[in-house]
């Protein structure tokens, strides 16, 4: 354990050893003083606190139950608009441009066709 704290802004003397490292603990650890490793412990809650999974929209088109247009957005609005782009580029889409039209639409002209938007958790570490 070294003699002082190692936060360069301190000049205290070091009372602890604490991992540094957030994902291994084992990976760094660094000596603090008391004052120091109260911060760091704060820090390290606050940061995995916002380090929450986030969520994000999965886009599926299927043909036939083969997967044959996918995406991942982050709300469901760019969603359903990759969703239209990719019926009018595709497969000669020409109503609206929401949900309900393009499942209606569907449901007409090519009954094939599966379209799946759902939310997921995404885990960014």
């Amino acid at each position: 354990m070294e003699r002082y704290c190692q936060n360069p802004l301190c000049e205290n003397e070091a009372t602890k050893i604490v991992p540094v490292s957030v994902n291994h603990p084992s990976d760094q650890k660094r000596s603090l003083c008391a004052v120091c490793e109260e911060a760091y412990s704060w820090g390290v809650q606050h940061g995995c606190m916002t380090s929450t999974p986030k969520r994000v929209w999965v886009l599926q088109v299927s043909n036939g139950g083969v997967a044959v247009h996918a995406g991942v957005f982050r709300n469901k609005r760019k969603a359903v608009k990759d969703l239209v782009k990719y019926m009018r580029t595709q497969e000669g889409y020409r109503g609206s441009g929401d949900l309900p039209g393009i499942c209606d639409w569907i449901a007409e002209h090519n009954e094939r066709l599966g379209i799946d938007i759902f939310p997921a958790a995404m885990d960014m570490s």
